[in-house]
This record gives structure tokens, sequence and C-alpha cells, in this order.
């Protein structure tokens, strides 16, 4: 039997800033939190390094990696990001930024770009003829440098990581490379948001962004009536001030992220803005007052089991075969589970399962060989037959070949038409 997945309900800290409403918000205020997406340290650093080494194998040559951070600005335009000395012939020299550096002097907290640029390293350690930390003009014409890749944790509103690509557009040998075509751009981030990815892939350098899992927000996590009450519960009780948008977090998101490391300042304020009569569960943005088991995807057979009935999978959530399956088989079932409705994005498919970008396209992509889901990731009659199969199974007699998934050579024949009795001979 599988040991019960920690619960963050349970917990003391989650209790006691539940008891602060009313009792009749209570309920309302449990789902909210139970529906946060918890990043724990390693989740976070493996996961984004895949993606990162993915991305930088589509580039032929050496690849420049710059953390995402907040820069100095001037009557509200971000500096240049490389300088350009004052002549006739604009031509960027010198060192490339800092990785990790305050904008302002009294405030000197290093937020997540320090896990950012500490990645960096490590990858630029690795392999330093592929990755290149935070290169200035002098070293991206002699290394022959052909990717500007940004990598961040979370594009919520998009502001900071579009500041960031304008710091270095604004400087001419930058866009007389991207005109030319020797020099490209990406963004690879944890997590995004749909207004985050919208606000920098209209910046004019076109970049390609790329993220690890969509992030999760009211709007996206609740259907429209639910999303509604949930952000008048976050608006009546911000002890800050009651306002429309701000309540629900910077830009009005409503982001239902935490990672290990921190609260980004897109989730409601309730969460994390301390007020008079108010605690919030994550005072300041730091997470470390729950416990770190909380943290990371879960996909043992409880776990699977309580996603499976959030997806209204009830039939299929009780069976049995959940125990006796692997990783690979539960994922897969939960995943056709999440194509009950519209839409069949890998973005979406990834919210309702919280599973990673990259785990849905293996898991679909498996899904199309066995012939039980469509490319339009729409399940075919015999994936169905397997979701029945499963809902129905009592006990331990599921074809689940012990507990895992396996891939036939050639698919099991079934009659694509039925044909009139032969005469019966006489």
């Amino acid at each position: 039997m599988s040991s019960p997945v920690p619960n963050i309900l349970a917990e003391e800290t989650t209790l006691a800033w539940l008891s602060q409403f009313d009792i009749r918000d209570q309920e309302r205020a449990a789902k909210l939190v139970s529906r946060f997406l918890l990043v724990s340290h390693d989740e976070f650093h493996d996961n984004l390094r895949a993606l990162l080494t993915a991305r930088a194998r589509v580039h032929p040559g050496p690849v420049a990696l710059y953390a995402e951070r907040e820069l100095p600005k001037r009557f509200g335009v971000a500096n240049r990001l490389f300088k350009e000395p004052n002549r006739k012939v604009k031509r960027a020299v010198g060192i490339g930024p800092q990785p990790v550096k305050p904008t302002r002097g009294y405030d000197p907290d290093v937020g997540s770009e320090g896990l950012v640029a500490q990645l960096i390293t490590e990858l630029c350690r690795t392999d330093p003829n592929k990755y290149i930390n935070h290169p200035g003009p002098d070293e991206i014409r002699r290394k022959k440098v052909r990717c500007f890749l940004l990598v961040t944790d979370l594009v919520g509103s998009g502001r900071r990581a579009r500041t960031y690509l304008e710091a270095a557009w604004r400087v001419r040998s930058v866009r007389s490379w991207w005109s030319l075509r020797l020099m490209r751009f990406e963004v690879v981030a944890y997590a995004t948001t749909d207004r985050g990815r919208t606000l920098v892939e209209r910046h004019p350098s076109a970049p390609k962004l790329s993220h690890v899992v969509p992030c999760p927000t009211i709007d996206t996590v609740f259907a429209r009536p639910d999303a509604t009450s949930m952000k008048n519960l976050c608006i009546h009780y911000d002890s800050t001030s009651r306002d429309v948008d701000e309540s629900l977090g910077v830009g009005g998101l409503g982001t239902l992220i935490a990672f290990a490391h921190g609260v980004p300042n897109n989730a409601p304020r309730i969460f994390h803005k301390a007020g008079t009569r108010w605690t919030p569960l994550f005072p300041a943005r730091v997470t470390s007052s729950i416990p770190s088991k909380h943290f990371g995807t879960k996909t043992t057979a409880d776990a699977i089991r309580t996603r499976l009935g959030e997806l209204r999978h009830r039939a299929l959530a009780r069976g049995a075969w959940l125990d006796v399956a692997s990783n690979e088989t539960r994922k897969a079932f939960l995943v056709m589970a999440a194509t009950s409705r519209p839409p069949h994005t890998d973005e979406m498919l990834a919210i309702r399962t919280g599973l990673t970008v990259i785990e849905i396209e293996d898991v679909c992509r498996s899904l199309i060989d066995l012939g039980w889901m469509t490319d339009s990731r729409r399940l075919t009659d015999a994936g169905y037959g397997q979701l029945r199969h499963a809902a129905g199974t009592e006990g331990n007699n599921m074809d689940l070949q012990a507990g895992t998934m396996v891939k036939s050579a050639e698919p099991a024949y079934y009659p694509q038409s039925l044909r009139s009795p032969a005469e019966k001979s006489r």
C-alpha cells in the first residue's frame, strides 16, 4: 500500500492561516491553497537545466547565457546592456553584465537570479565551449556566439524579461547582428503565464520562449464562476488595500506557484503580504514555513488518485490498478483523463495534471504509438476503452503487465465492420 500524500492543509501553519477567514469562506480558501504548484529545489534545478540543454542543442555554435534580473533605469528606460563608445561608429565593446547585482545600494537582497546564475555557472564549467557566461561584445565576436539566451524562474507579467531584452536591443551592434541573422534571441523560464508570454514574444527581437511548466493562475486553474469567486475572496481579505487588480498580485495575475526559494509577487497578496490583523502563509514571500515534503511533483498512487478526483474521474480514481501500476502508467492514465474536456494543448494538460510540458510530450508520444491518442491530443476509441476498463477494474486483474504500460509491435486485431452471416449449409 502506498504511503499517504503529504497534505499542506494538515500543517499547523496552513490551519492557522485558514483560521483568519470567516467560517463560510474557509472551504474556498482551502481549495485555493491546495491548487498551488509547489516546486522543489531539485525540480527547479533539474528541469530547468534539462530544458536549457535541449534548447542549446538547437543552435550549432556557442550560446550566451544571461540570468534575468532587475536592471538600472534612467527616466523609466533600462540602460544599455553593453557599452557603446561616444564616437561616430557606435560599435559595442567591453565586458558583459554582472549576473547578480542589486539595483539599489540600500537593498542588497538577491532574488531568484542568484539560483539561475549558479545554474549558468555550472553549465559553463561543464561545457565551456558550448555555454558562455554573460559575455560582452568582445567575447561574443571572438567566440562567434549565435544565440542570446535569457534564463529566469518565472515570466509573470513579462515586463522584467522584456526590459532585459530591450536593454540588449538598444545596443546598435546587437541589432546589427540580429538583422544579419548572426544572432537569435531566446527566453527559457521554469514557468510562464499567457500574458507574460504574449508581452515577451511581441518584442522586436522576436524571441522564442520555452518553459518547463505553464504557470497556474486563478483563471487557468478554475472554471470561470469559481475563478470569479476566488478573486473576490482574495480582494475581500487583502489587508493592504482592496484593489481589484493589485490584490491578486502585481499585474493582477493571481499566480498560484511557489518555489522552494520563494513566492513571486504576482501571487495574491493574502498569501505573502502581512497586515495589522493578517499573517500571510508565506511571510515576505518566503516559503520556509512550509515543510519541504510538500514541494515537488508526486506520482504516487494517492497523489494520482487525488488528481483524478479533481478531474472528476472518480471511478478511475477508486480503481485498485493505481496501487500496482508503474509511475509511467499512472502518468499515462492521468494525461488521458485530463483530455476529457478542451482545450487539449500540452500547456493545459500540464496545468491539469501537475506534470511538466516535457513529461506531457513524452507521455503523449507513447500514447500515440499505442494508438490510444491522436496527434491532436484526443483519445481514440481504444484510448476510451482503456479508461473504461481501468475505471471498472476490481482488484489487480487489470492487464498492465506487472504495472507497466507495454508498447506492442503489432496492434491487436479487432473487426472494423460486420458482415452478413453465411448461409447455413444443408
